[in-house]
C-alpha cells in the first residue's frame, strides 16, 4: 500500500490550531474537526475522570471556570519556570504536555473528516521563525507525547511561503507578515521554483492579536467601572478577565467588516452597553501595531545586509492580520499592496505539502535499499520543494575574555541552515594543570561576536574530564554545527580527549519523562 499520502500539516498556533492533506487531486485542503470548522480554538479545559476538552466547548469555559482551563500555551512553551513541578497550570502540567492534549484532539477530528480509518500517524509541525532550539525540542515532543511521528518542525512563515510558492514559478523575493493569535513573525524568503531560501527572520513570542483584544478588553472595563462608578482592573476576577477579552475578541472581529459595534459588559448584575469605533479601537492598538511595523525593519534591514534590497510581494498571514489596520499600515509603511491570501490555512496547507515531500523522499529512499516492495506513486507537489531555512537565534561558548566571564559567539541569527552552518573557534585553557573543561552553551538575541553572560540564556553545560593534566593556553578546537531543522550540535577536542553532545535542554523531556507523558496523555479521553 503506498502511504505516502498519509501524512499531514499542523498548524499548532497560539489561539487556532489547523491539519491539512495533500488530497489525490494533488491539492493541500484543510480538513474540518469535529464541529464542521476549519480552524480549532486552542484551549484546553480538564474536566473529571480524566476527561480533556479542546476546542471552542473549552474557550467558552475559559470566563466560568477559568482555574480548569488554559489558553495561548504556546506562549509559555520557551519559558523554564513553566516546567517546574507543579506548574502553574492545572494538574500540574506543564506546556508541552498541555500542547500534546491540543494535538490529540485536532488529528483525532482529522482522522474523522478524512474517513480514514487508520489513525494519524505521520505529521510536520509548525512553530514561529524564531523559535530557539529548546522550543522547537519541545514542540517536537508535543507530537511525540501525542503519538505522532514527527517528521520535521519547520517555521510557519516558510510553510506559508511553500502553499503560496506552488503558484509562483518565477524568482521572487517574499515578505511574509504573520501576525497570529499570539505571536508575530516577519520573514524575507526568496522563491526560486521549487526551492525556497529564507533570507532573513524575526519576530516577538509575546505580540499577537491578543494584545489587542486585551486592548481593546481595558477601554471596556474603562467605561464600564466610568458608569458604573467602580474601579475594577482586569486582575480583580479571572473569570471577568476571561469574559471580557472574548467580548473583545469577538468586537474585534466584528469592527473588521464594520466601521460601529455594540458592546454589553454585564458584571455583578450591572451592565453597560459601550459603542466602540474602528477609529477607537485603531487608536487603542496603534502601539501594538508599531511594536510590529518596528520588528519589520529590523528584519529588512538584515536582508539590505545580505543584499537584497528588493522586495517583490509582501503576504499577509495569520488570522489577526484581517484587521484593516494591518494591510492599510504595511501598504503605506512600506510602498507595497500586501496579499492578505488564506491567513487562517496557508501555514496548515504547506506543512501539508511538506509532508508529502518528506514522506515521498523517505519511500523512495526505502524502495530503493530494498525495505520497500512497490515504487511509490508521484504526487505532483513532491520532489519539488526545497527548503532552506536560518537560524533564529545566535549561539556561543561562555569562556573568559581578559579575565570576565563572557560569551564568544560563534553561529550567529539569520545563518543559512543548508547542512552547512557550522563554526571553528579555538579557545585555551585558563589555569596550569587543568584537568577538566566546562562548556557552557549560550542563545542570546544579541547580534555581537563578544557579549555578557546577562543578556543571554544559557542552554546547558557539559564537562569534558580530560585524561591528562593540560598547562595554561593549550589549544581547544570547539565546532557548533546546526541540523536543518535547527538543533545544535557541539564538537570539542583537545590533544587526544573530545566531547560530543546535543543539547538536552531543560524542560525538555528524557526518555523516561517522555514515557510517563505519553502514558498519561494516552489514557485520557479527549473531545
Amino acid at each position: 500500500m503506498d502511504d505516502t499520502r498519509q501524512v499531514f500539516g499542523i498548524d499548532l498556533g497560539t489561539t487556532y490550531s489547523c491539519v491539512a492533506q495533500v488530497d489525490k487531486f494533488d491539492q493541500a485542503v484543510v480538513l474540518k474537526n469535529f464541529e464542521g470548522n476549519n480552524t480549532t480554538p486552542s484551549v484546553v479545559y480538564f474536566g473529571s475522570d480524566n476527561k480533556v476538552i479542546i476546542g471552542q466547548e473549552a474557550k467558552d469555559l475559559l470566563a466560568l471556570e477559568p482555574q480548569q482551563a488554559v489558553s495561548f500555551v504556546k506562549r509559555s512553551i520557551s519559558e523554564d519556570e513553566a516546567y517546574n513541578k507543579p506548574t502553574k497550570f492545572p494538574n500540574g502540567l506543564d506546556p508541552t504536555e498541555i500542547s500534546a492534549y491540543i494535538l490529540k484532539k485536532i488529528v483525532k477530528d482529522a482522522r474523522d473528516a478524512a474517513q480514514n480509518p487508520e489513525p494519524v500517524k505521520k505529521v510536520v509541525i509548525t512553530c514561529p521563525a524564531y523559535f530557539g532550539t529548546k522550543e522547537r525540542l519541545r514542540t517536537r515532543q508535543a507530537g511525540e507525547i501525542a503519538g505522532l511521528e514527527v517528521l520535521a518542525v519547520i517555521n510557519e512563515p516558510t510553510a506559508a511561503a511553500i502553499a503560496y510558492g506552488m503558484k509562483v514559478q518565477e524568482e521572487k523575493l517574499i515578505m511574509v507578515y504573520d501576525l497570529g493569535g499570539g505571536t508575530f513573525d516577519v520573514t524575507i524568503i526568496r522563491v526560486n521554483g521549487g526551492t525556497i531560501t529564507v533570507i532573513a527572520t524575526g519576530g516577538d513570542h509575546h505580540l499577537g492579536g491578543v494584545d489587542w483584544d486585551t486592548a481593546l478588553a481595558e477601554y471596556l472595563l474603562s467605561v464600564y467601572n466610568k458608569e458604573q462608578n467602580t474601579s475594577y482592573s482586569l486582575h480583580s476576577d479571572e473569570g471577568f478577565k476571561n469574559y471580557l477579552t472574548l467580548t473583545a475578541e469577538e468586537k474585534k472581529k466584528s469592527l473588521s467588516a464594520r466601521d460601529t459595534v455594540k458592546a454589553v459588559v454585564t458584571y455583578e448584575g450591572n451592565s453597560s452597553k459601550i459603542d466602540i469605533t474602528r477609529a477607537v479601537f485603531d487608536q487603542l492598538t496603534e502601539a501594538k501595531l508599531d511594536e510590529t511595523i518596528d520588528k519589520t525593519r529590523e528584519v529588512i534591514e538584515i536582508a539590505k545586509e545580505k543584499g537584497f534590497t528588493k522586495i517583490d510581494e509582501v503576504l499577509l498571514v495569520g488570522g489577526s492580520s484581517r484587521m484593516p489596520q494591518i494591510k492599510a499600515r504595511v501598504d503605506k509603511e512600506f510602498g507595497c499592496d500586501a496579499k492578505l491570501t488564506d491567513p487562517d490555512e496557508c501555514v496548515a496547507k504547506g506543512a501539508a505539502i511538506y509532508a508529502v515531500n518528506e514522506a515521498f523522499a523517505q519511500a523512495m529512499e526505502e524502495y530503493a535499499e530494498g525495505d520497500r516492495d512497490e515504487k511509490p506513486q508521484m504526487i505532483a507537489v513532491a520532489n519539488r520543494t526545497r527548503v532552506i531555512n536560518v537560524t533564529s537565534k545566535n549561539y556561543g561558548l561562555g569562556c573568559k575574555i581578559d579575565g570576565k566571564d563572557m560569551i564568544s559567539n560563534m553561529i550567529f541569527a539569520n545563518a543559512p541552515l543548508d547542512g552547512n552552518c557550522r563554526a571553528e573557534e579555538d579557545f585555551f585553557t585558563i589555569m596550569e594543570n587543568q584537568s577538566a573543561i566546562i562548556f557552557p552553551i549560550f542563545e542570546s538575541d544579541v547580534n555581537e561576536k563578544e557579549i555578557e553572560r546577562d543578556v543571554a540564556s544559557e542552554l546547558e553545560k557539559h564537562t569534558l574530564t580530560l585524561t591528562r593534566k593540560w598547562p595554561k593556553g593549550e589549544r581547544i578546537k570547539v565546532v557548533f554545527e546546526i541540523d536543518i531543522e535547527g538543533i545544535l550540535h557541539v564538537h570539542a577536542e583537545i590533544g587526544p580527549d573530545s566531547i560530543d553532545f546535543s543539547l538536552k535542554l531543560k524542560g525538555v523531556k528524557d526518555d523516561k519523562e517522555m514515557e510517563e507523558a505519553i502514558a498519561m496523555v494516552a489514557k485520557s479521553t479527549v473531545e
